[in-house]
């Protein structure tokens, strides 16, 4: 006789085997004041043993005896016969118990709540969610140029179950080629992202690694499918003004594309010449470039552009009282005008943006940059960045004299803070 508890009112549950294999429950409840068990045989005309297990009651005994048919291998734990007699007696013949204490408030979960935003938007951009493998080599960490650490700099598994799933990854994007060099013998086109964790045991809490979490995103092929109609620019090979666009749609979403800095970072590994570091408050969010040609190589995926990038999300966490209001609606028209400045080649389009915003405020409500010249008849060593900016008060229509003085003075702020001057 085995005894187990029956739900949460103490009661035994006793299994025995029964004659012949069969394999009778016994059921042990004490009837309240004025109730019977009632035959379960009842619940219809012609509903014979099997149909109701051959339930009945032993004289003398408070317990509910049944044995079930061969052929209802479904029933073996005791929870099994008292759905069985629920359903014969009718669902309808138990009274609904209500729950003895109100619901729990939600326990809100930010970081959650980010991570599924993020993947919602980067899949509104035209990207697939990718779920790649967390374990993978130290040989391909190095093979992918990141810097050479000693062992001890991983979690590698004292079993694992191939050899080259050894270790955690400490970078995202080495999952991300190790799954391209895969896929490619399928698709010439990928545009795909995952939102995983790295593992860093020098940041440990002293028993577990430190589990960040981030999200990377890998483009490569043609920037649109091919198609019936002629479009060249379709043909063209995904390049990294298209992954920085994704980022800058996707920071813009969060609230996050005024706090971020784009800062050139020509070379760092794994990335050539076009990488960049995206820096919010001094701090390093991510980074994002195209793969080194030598490295692609190495992989075999020579002669293609592959644009990879890989962003920490728990920095990007707003919690709800950090979120901000709608600005409000202006009743008064705006003042929209193009303004082209000649800077030094050195001067980036975010430092020049930078200088007009604070010499514009507050009535510069839009800036967009839509041009970048090189050439004749501009001098070596300089460019011309074009922008469109919208000028809007919230108390009365802005007039010529009043825009005229804030023209000037942003020309004013460029020259004394980047050396340049608006192109005539």
């Amino acid at each position: 006789v085995v005894h187990v508890p029956l739900g949460g009112h103490g009661q035994p549950v006793r299994r025995r085997q029964g004659a012949e294999g069969s394999d009778p429950f016994e059921v042990g409840r004490q009837p309240a004041a004025g109730e019977q068990h009632r035959r379960p045989a009842a619940a219809g005309p012609g509903a014979g043993s099997e149909a109701s297990f051959g339930l009945r009651v032993e004289p003398g005994e408070a317990v509910l005896r049944c044995t079930a048919p061969w052929y209802r291998l479904d029933v073996e734990v005791p929870a099994d016969l008292t759905e069985e007699v629920a359903r014969i007696v009718g669902y309808a013949a138990i009274p609904a118990t209500r729950l003895s204490d109100t619901l729990p408030p939600p326990i809100p979960n930010p970081l959650l709540e980010t991570e599924e935003r993020i993947r919602d938007l980067l899949v509104g951009c035209g990207l697939h969610e990718h779920i790649n493998y967390t374990l993978t080599t130290i040989e391909n960490h190095e093979k992918l140029g990141l810097p050479a650490l000693p062992p001890e700099r991983y979690v590698t598994l004292g079993n694992p179950l191939s050899a080259n799933r050894r270790v955690m990854r400490r970078s995202m994007l080495v999952s991300a080629v190790e799954a391209l060099a895969h896929n490619l013998r399928y698709t010439d086109r990928i545009r795909c992202f995952e939102v995983g964790r790295v593992y860093l045991p020098e940041q440990s809490d002293g028993i577990r690694p430190r589990e960040e979490r981030r999200v990377s995103v890998l483009l490569t092929g043609p920037r649109r499918r091919a198609s019936v109609h002629a479009d060249p620019a379709g043909a063209e090979p995904l390049d990294f003004f298209d992954l920085k666009g994704i980022f800058e749609a996707l920071l813009a979403a969060l609230g996050w594309l005024d706090r971020v800095e784009v800062v050139a970072r020509p070379g760092e590994p794994p990335f050539g010449p076009r990488c960049a570091e995206l820096i919010a408050g001094g701090v390093r969010l991510g980074i994002l470039g195209e793969l080194h040609p030598v490295l692609a190589e190495r992989w075999g995926l020579a002669s293609r552009r592959i644009c990879l990038a890989e962003l920490a999300i728990e920095p990007l966490v707003k919690t709800s009282w950090q979120r901000e209001a709608l600005p409000s609606i202006s009743n008064y028209p705006a003042v929209v005008e193009d303004l082209a400045f000649v800077v030094p080649e050195e001067v980036t389009a975010h430092a020049l943006a930078a200088a007009i915003r604070q010499a514009g405020a507050p009535l510069l409500s839009a800036l967009e940059l839509f041009d970048l010249y090189r050439g004749e008849p501009l001098p070596a060593g300089a460019k011309s960045l074009a922008f469109q900016v919208t000028f809007q008060s919230q108390d009365a229509t802005l007039g010529s004299a009043e825009v005229g003085a804030l023209r000037q003075r942003i020309e004013q702020a460029v020259a004394e803070r980047l050396g340049g001057k608006l192109r005539a």
